[in-house]
């Protein structure tokens, strides 16, 4: 990939950059709206080590306590009124009470409303345990987790997840690094998509392609220590 990367705006700090009008886009992959203070975040995945292990595999148990940590600190600094978990909180069925146990602990402290939205792995005793819902609307913009066609009518963007968008950094001698992303697209006569990086540590994530009708995009890189936008010639190319 041949790319150059542009500094985020001079409103950025070393974890966060400016996105939009009043939102931020957190190194620790979540979205944060600082007038109406809601943080949206998606695919978490908790669980995900003790799936593999119901098939056989042999996982360690870092990633939820991991999630937990994250998660813990951004709901400390910001003390959102509103959470939106976007889909895919849980990753299967196999997760069972750790998954009723983590979200329970998420709701104790959080200071206002944690939002569920269904995404497809989202199954099992949390679904009757918890409300859930399929899609969640705030200042102009709907959540989904993006999953299946949900239907836009007026709002201005839609934010989802299920697509895990990446981007893989290379240093021109061999080395490469994967980095969570977050892709902007416009269009022109439909709301624009934001696709949220997936929240995980296990998740990898791969090349994002663009749907059809995208007029322009922007991409975002996410790390703990830096976010910037990349300029990537080829994120349009079809």
């Amino acid at each position: 990939m041949s790319a150059s990367m542009i500094e985020a705006s001079e409103k950025s700090t070393v974890t966060r950059a400016q996105i939009a009008d009043s939102i931020w886009l957190d190194g620790r992959l979540a979205i944060w709206h600082e007038t109406s203070n809601w943080l949206a975040l998606s695919d978490v995945h908790y669980g995900y080590e003790l799936s593999r292990k119901a098939i056989g595999g042999l996982w360690p148990n870092w990633g939820m306590a991991a999630i937990e940590e994250r998660l813990g600190e951004m709901i400390d600094e910001y003390a959102p009124e509103k959470l939106i978990l976007v889909g895919d909180i849980i990753d299967s069925s196999f997760v069972g009470m750790e998954g009723i146990q983590f979200l329970e602990k998420i709701i104790e402290r959080t200071p206002g409303e944690v939002i569920f939205v269904e995404g497809n792995h989202d199954r099992g005793t949390i679904k009757a345990k918890f409300d859930w819902v399929p899609q969640f609307d705030i200042d102009g913009f709907l959540f989904h987790h993006g999953h299946q066609p949900t239907p836009l009518g007026d709002y201005k963007t839609e934010v989802v997840g299920h697509f895990h968008p990446s981007v893989n950094l290379r240093d021109g001698a061999g080395m490469s690094l994967r980095i969570p992303s977050l892709v902007q697209e416009s269009y022109k006569n439909q709301a624009d998509r934001w696709v949220l990086p997936a929240f995980s540590p296990w998740a990898g994530g791969g090349r994002f392609k663009i749907a059809e009708g995208c007029e322009s995009a922007r991409q975002w890189v996410a790390s703990t220590t830096r976010v910037f936008e990349l300029h990537d010639p080829t994120l349009l190319d079809r």
